[in-house]
């Protein structure tokens, strides 16, 4: 009887493995700027700490926190300034690192940029890409070759100098 006691508690264990994918789902993904909207996002480290973002620029909706079992709840009001068009709306924790986005769109009246579901009036955005850099990095690429190229030319320099 004692053998037929841990094997029970190992089949529960193992009915929880593996833990279920993280996940985001939104209320709405349709909304006019200075809407409500409300989301669960799963998969979080227990009591983990939780902001919840707009972006094509940033702009922090707000911070929660995850339940003992990963889970984040909470009800954000889009800022009614907020450019019409296509949007990203991201949870963000830290140690560990987990970020669940999902696209929303805030659509501007008919024929006004941003009138198109999934458009931002900008022909060249694409819904659902991922952020893959920013604008700051051509600029330090730029100062590495140019500082490559100092360098270079230092060196023959003092090599020239040495020869003669």
């Amino acid at each position: 009887m004692l053998v037929a006691a841990p094997l029970v508690g190992a089949q529960t264990a193992h009915a929880q493995y593996p833990p279920p994918p993280p996940s985001l789902t939104l209320s709405r993904t349709t909304l006019p700027a200075g809407g409500a909207l409300t989301f669960v996002g799963t998969g979080f480290a227990a009591r983990q700490l939780v902001t919840a973002s707009l972006f094509s620029k940033e702009v922090v909706l707000g911070r929660y926190r995850a339940t003992r079992t990963g889970v984040v709840t909470g009800k954000v009001t889009i800022p009614s300034r907020t450019v019409l068009g296509g949007h990203t709306f991201k949870l963000t924790a830290r140690h560990p690192n987990l970020t669940l986005s999902v696209g929303i769109n805030l659509p501007g009246k008919l024929g006004l940029p941003g009138s198109q579901p999934g458009g931002s009036g900008n022909p060249h955005h694409r819904a659902n890409l991922a952020e893959t850099g920013s604008e700051k990095a051509l600029a330090l690429g730029g100062t590495a070759a140019g500082l490559t190229a100092a360098g270079g030319g230092t060196m023959l320099a003092v090599r020239r100098r040495r020869s003669s």
